[in-house]
């Protein structure tokens, strides 16, 4: 079961092409406008709900139908609207919809990639605005305003060529999404018991090196590692120099995140994503505190993916394949 660009092999290349620069500088440019201009006309909410659905709609660009992308939205809005209903009802009820979401997201696979590995992150983060006095309206009118600036740039960039996904047997399907539930379950449980405050790092790390085939686990895990460590020192360098130089290179290195992303280079995106947000999180922690909560996020993360696409696999080996079900 393929979720996600292949990592498995090739060496990484740094290269990019002017086009790449161009499209990463604009959709960075025209999202942050947007945004700003969100926040000045409407609000802080809004403008935080159109961050985080660009952030979980950003692989859909190039996907390969506008079917595709319209479901993605579609699955973007109505994960806002349930976490924002389910923020004020108590830990179980979240964690009921986080395992529901994983579920689902099984399911909804678009082709060969799996565009919505992140819903239950999104989820979380939704249930978390709920509870800073946002209202319905200003999430949802900034879930939409997010997804307006994905699509309008999917209109203007190339789709990537697939060719046609087959289908994926039921078992591997209800696999992947048993042990993504499981594993959200563990990271979300575990961050609210021991008090960690970054779970949300820890279960988008767990959810992007599950999302991929079994060769490709324990590579994609490693190069988060070494991709988060090398950032962590990346951004402590960068936060010595006098402002407003740190927040120019986080602009920088969220420009060269799209590019990387956008160009299938992984270990590149990680290594550029992490100082980008670290320079960026509103903390009272100094950056070298984040760092290693970030860390500690991304190493937990990748035990429990691990150990999760063990489980998973012994699942699909044990059933030895069964009906074939169309991505949708």
């Amino acid at each position: 079961m393929r979720h996600g660009p292949d990592v498995s092999g090739g060496a990484v290349s740094a290269a990019l092409s002017v086009k790449q620069l161009l499209v990463a500088v604009a959709l960075v440019s025209a999202a942050a406008l947007i945004l700003g201009a969100s926040q000045l006309l409407i609000g802080p909410n809004t403008a935080a709900s159109g961050y985080l659905t660009i952030l979980f709609l950003l692989s859909i660009i190039r996907a390969g139908s506008w079917r595709a992308r319209l479901f993605s939205v579609g699955w973007s809005l109505a994960i806002a609207a349930l976490g924002f209903a389910v923020g004020g009802l108590g830990l179980w009820v979240t964690l009921a919809a986080v395992v529901f979401v994983c579920l689902v997201q099984a399911f909804v696979t678009v082709g060969e990639t799996a565009f919505l590995t992140r819903s239950p992150v999104n989820l979380l983060a939704f249930a978390a605005l709920s509870q800073t006095g946002a209202e319905l309206w200003q999430a949802m009118l900034g879930s939409a305003i997010g997804a307006g600036v994905v699509v309008g740039f999917a209109a203007l960039v190339k789709a990537r060529a697939h060719a046609h996904d087959p289908g994926t047997p039921l078992v591997d399907r209800i696999a992947y999404g048993a042990v993504t539930a499981g594993g959200s379950f563990l990271i979300v449980f575990a961050s609210e018991l021991l008090e960690f405050p970054y779970r949300d790092w820890t279960l988008l790390s767990f959810s992007v090196i599950l999302a991929v085939g079994a060769d490709q686990r324990l590579r994609r895990g490693y190069l988060r590692v070494l991709g988060s460590v090398a950032g962590v020192l990346l951004a402590m360098l960068a936060s010595m120099l006098p402002e407003p130089i740190p927040l120019i290179l986080a602009g920088l290195f969220l420009v060269l995140c799209v590019a990387y992303v956008n160009a299938g280079e992984y270990a590149l995106f990680v290594l550029f994503l992490t100082p980008a947000i670290l320079l960026t999180a509103a903390s009272e922690l100094s950056t070298f505190a984040l760092g290693i909560y970030r860390l500690e996020a991304v190493l937990f993360a990748t035990l429990v993916a691990v150990l999760g696409g063990l489980v998973m696999n012994f699942l699909t080996r044990r059933s030895g394949g069964g009906e074939v079900v169309e991505a949708v």
